[in-house]
């Protein structure tokens, strides 16, 4: 992948494999018409161990993810964030968003329950705590609960909260009361909701032959669609915007062996 991605800080962290980081995300930003070459540069994500030093993430990896070493304003930021998170949360995601550009890094927490957010956020972006109040009843008894946001030479206000389920819908009832929350305040329709509770199952050339990559898979094999997450993203002085990402790829013997990909999708229009 390193040598397919034009020279870059991405190209340059994929040729690296910095240990203890546990994977790599690539994304794409799809909202622009792709140019069959040069290939686009994507945003990296590193998925971290619960237990990392400080002082590594800081001058090892991000240096590495960046091209650069952060600055000193943005460096003691991210430690402050660290420092000030409770013994049951951990920075699980790190994103290089320079293909975006910006030089700010996204942190994605892991491990707070709904009633930490407003806490954990008043200590560190307090600026960003009314819009987010108000968000966080909607993710009342949902698992695998995510909370990001930006740091540059500031803690931007901007907050993410997604949050998922180990099952999927119709096996997981808790999806329904969670799109119920959305479409009661506003931030999902009707129809978008049932669709997306539609969405998980799975196809074969059989179902699907006018869509089947027949030349690529054959005849044979599954294409699973699964429900990953959704997120509420605030921002003050904005109305508050859901997103619900869509998986689907083939299905292999055990989960390690099932690549995936993802589609963005926005709610409320």
């Amino acid at each position: 992948m390193a040598e397919r991605l034009p020279p870059s800080a991405a190209s340059d962290f994929l040729s690296l494999w910095l240990e203890p980081v546990r994977s790599v995300w690539l994304e794409f930003d799809l909202d622009q018409p792709l140019a069959a070459d040069p290939v686009p540069i994507p945003i990296v994500c590193a998925k971290l161990p619960r237990e990392i030093d400080p002082s590594w993430l800081t001058g090892t990896l991000l240096p590495a993810l960046s091209g650069e070493a952060p600055s000193t304003k943005q460096r003691d930021l991210i430690l402050a964030c660290l420092e000030a998170l409770p013994p049951s949360a951990s920075l699980l995601y790190i994103f290089n968003l320079r293909s975006r550009g910006s030089d700010a890094v996204r942190l994605e927490i892991f491990g707070l329950e709904p009633a930490e957010i407003p806490g954990y956020l008043q200590s560190i972006a307090p600026r960003a705590v009314p819009g987010v109040v108000e968000m966080v009843p909607l993710f009342a008894g949902v698992e695998r609960l995510h909370l990001s946001f930006d740091v540059g030479t500031e803690i931007s206000p901007r907050i993410g909260i997604e949050g998922s389920f180990p099952r999927q819908p119709p096996r997981e009832p808790r999806w329904d009361d969670l799109f119920a929350r959305l479409v009661e305040r506003g931030l999902c329709s009707p129809a978008k909701r049932d669709a997306v509770l539609a969405w998980p199952g799975y196809d074969t050339f059989w179902t699907a032959p006018e869509r089947w990559p027949l030349a690529e898979a054959g005849i044979r094999g599954l294409c699973a669609r699964s429900l990953s997450h959704v997120k509420v993203v605030c921002h003050p002085g904005r109305e508050p915007a859901a997103k619900v990402y869509l998986t689907f790829g083939p299905l292999g013997s055990a989960p390690e062996a099932t690549s995936s990909a993802a589609r963005e999708a926005d709610l409320s229009t």
